[in-house]
């Protein structure tokens, strides 16, 4: 795993219950930012800063995942666990 990657996490929605896996900071922050641009509030903000730090070397991928996670299951999009 590069420094990037974090085990995956899956999501679903926002249309039809689709699904969608992401297992990397870069894919994350695209995915909040190109498919959630609307949404605001502290959980996503975390994310958002989580993600922009780990990109800059300046976090851990497994922090900004953690980050993500928190803001994917407060937005209500977070896969449950099979």
């Amino acid at each position: 795993m590069n420094k990037l990657e974090f085990p995956r996490v899956n999501l679903v929605g926002p249309r039809n219950y689709e699904s969608r896996e992401l297992s990397t900071v870069v894919a994350a922050l695209a995915f909040m930012t190109e498919h959630r641009p609307g949404e605001t509030g502290p959980k996503r903000q975390v994310a958002l800063d989580a993600l922009t730090l780990a990109i800059a070397g300046n976090a851990s991928a497994d922090d900004a995942r953690a980050a993500f996670v928190y803001a994917a299951d407060g937005a209500g999009i977070l896969a449950p666990v099979e």
